[in-house]
């Protein structure tokens, strides 16, 4: 017996140890579920809710549709008399609002839709299918939409022309702002001087649309 006793205090002693060890990683695992990112925390996920926030209860606003560009503008908080909301969501391309924007302005019923997509899709054969298909779903939420040209980019003038395609087919006026030189920090994104160029050229389109005098 004595010569198994410490036998058997070493196998208990190896048991309280493996249920200490599991309890520890349950403990660690558990934390790390409280403090990890979770999913819908993501960038993208937050913007979608300011902007239905942002929506909700207004009167027919003015929608901005767009890219990270939109998203870091200045914009107006009215034209024309109608609030403006800046639907703009970093990293999203043309075939992202076509399921995003009906959702977004589900129980909103704007008074013009700004589309300044198209950054995302350079590069992508499907460009002016993608954009006709999403000016076809969003003239069911609004009868007044307006297409902007992308920032001088990388194959800018390739996707401009697929977009400005888009637009005529669908009738919805394109603008276009010819934007100096230096206007972009890194290539895509505006600077301060450029956003002064870019946005009161789209401000000028946007009440010429709305058929009244600008704020």
């Amino acid at each position: 017996m004595k010569r198994a006793l410490p036998w058997i205090l070493a196998a208990v002693a190896f048991v309280a140890f493996g249920a200490s060890f599991s309890e520890l990683r349950r403990m660690r695992g558990r934390f790390g579920e409280v403090t990890r990112p979770r999913e819908h925390h993501d960038h993208r996920d937050v913007r979608q809710f300011m902007i239905k926030a942002a929506l909700a209860g207004l009167d027919r606003p003015a929608v901005f549709l767009g890219d990270s560009i939109t998203e870091m503008a200045r914009l107006p908080e009215t034209i024309c008399g109608k609030p403006i909301v800046n639907a703009g969501i970093g990293g999203v391309g043309v075939a992202d609002f076509e399921y995003l924007a009906p959702r977004l302005m589900d129980g909103s019923t704007p008074s013009l839709i700004i589309v300044a997509l198209g950054a995302n899709d350079v590069g992508s054969t499907t460009a002016q299918r993608d954009y006709a298909d999403l000016l076809s779903e969003l003239k069911k939420l609004s009868s007044k939409l307006l297409v902007v040209a992308v920032t001088p980019l990388d194959g800018a003038d390739q996707v401009n022309a697929q977009i400005k395609a888009a637009a005529q087919s669908e009738g919805v006026p394109f603008v276009e702002s010819l934007l100096p030189a230096g206007s972009t920090f890194d290539g895509i994104h505006l600077t301060a001087a450029g956003y002064k160029v870019w946005t009161p050229a789209i401000l000028r389109a946007a009440t010429k649309a709305l058929g009244c005098q600008a704020d």
